[in-house]
C-alpha cells in the first residue's frame, strides 16, 4: 500500500511542509527545518472533553465519564515494560501531553536520537497498558489535580463564564471532571474510548524540525499496519442562541 504526499508552499515566509495519507489511515504534516538543531513531533487524537457520547456501529451507545479522555491521557505513559518519561529520560528528550474541549496530544522535542523518541511516542499511546489496580491508583491523583484548579481563582472564573454562557453544550464539561465522576471509570469503559478514538484514522502525527520525510515515513511505516477505521456516530450538539 503507498502513502500519498502533498507539498504545500508559503512563497511569502519561503517555508514548506507536506501532508501525507499514510497508508495505515493516519495524517502525517512533516515540516523539514534543516537549519534547526532540534527536532518536535506531536501524536494527537481527536478526542477531548466534549466527547461525552458516541456509537458504535454494532449499535452499542456509550455515555463517556466526564473527565476519561484526561484520565486516559494519564493512563498511556504507562506500558508493561515501565513508564514512558522514563525512556525518554534515557534519550534525553522533552515529553509531556496536554488534554483539551476537542482533542489529546502527547509531544517531545529532541536533539538527538530522534527514531527512538518517535518510536517510544508512537508506541505507548497505541498499546494501552490497564489493569484495575493502576487505574484506581491514579484516580487518587488527578482527584489531587482537580482539588488544585479548585483553588485556582482564575481556572474557576473560567468554567463559570463558560457555564453563563452556554446551555446544554459539553464545552461546559471539566477537561478533568469533577471528583465524583472519575471514581466511576473502569478499565473497560477507557479501553471503549480508546478503540472508539484512538484509531489511526482519528489521528495525526505532525514532526518539524531537523528531520526528513523519509526518516519519519521509515518509522511510520515499520510500526503501522493498515487500520480499519472504527465507525462511530456521535449525537448532533443542539444548542440555543440565547445564553444560559
Amino acid at each position: 500500500m503507498q502513502n500519498i504526499i502533498k507539498e504545500h508552499k508559503n512563497e511569502y515566509l519561503g517555508e514548506k511542509y507536506f501532508e501525507i495519507d499514510h497508508f495505515s489511515g493516519l495524517k502525517i504534516f512533516i515540516m523539514p527545518q534543516n537549519d534547526k538543531s532540534t527536532i518536535s513531533a506531536m501524536f494527537g487524537a481527536k478526542f477531548g472533553a466534549m466527547n461525552n457520547a458516541f456509537t458504535f456501529k454494532d449499535g452499542k451507545k456509550v455515555e463517556v465519564i466526564d473527565g476519561t479522555a484526561h484520565f486516559l491521557e494519564h493512563k498511556l505513559f504507562e506500558g508493561e515494560k515501565g513508564n514512558a518519561f522514563d525512556f525518554y529520560a534515557k534519550t534525553g528528550a522533552k515529553a509531556n501531553a496536554y488534554t483539551s474541549n476537542d482533542k489529546t496530544v502527547y509531544y517531545f522535542s529532541c536533539s538527538s536520537d530522534f527514531d527512538k523518541n518517535l518510536d517510544i511516542l508512537l508506541s505507548y499511546i497505541q498499546n494501552p497498558y490497564l489493569n484495575d489496580e493502576n487505574v484506581e491508583k491514579e484516580k487518587g491523583i488527578i482527584a489531587q489535580e482537580i482539588k488544585m484548579y479548585e483553588d485556582d481563582p482564575f481556572w474557576c472564573g473560567y468554567l463559570n463564564l463558560i457555564n453563563c454562557l452556554y446551555v446544554s453544550h459539553p464545552i461546559k464539561i471539566d477537561v478533568a471532571g469533577k471528583v465524583e465522576d472519575i471514581m466511576k471509570i473502569t478499565v473497560s469503559s477507557l479501553l471503549e474510548c480508546h478503540r472508539a478514538y484512538y484509531n489511526l484514522s482519528n489521528m495525526a502525527l505532525c514532526v518539524a524540525g531537523n528531520v526528513s520525510v523519509d526518516e519519519v515515513l521509515k518509522i511510520c511505516d515499520e510500526k503501522f499496519k493498515f487500520n480499519k477505521k472504527e465507525e462511530i456516530i456521535e449525537e448532533k450538539i443542539v444548542e440555543p442562541s440565547r445564553i444560559n
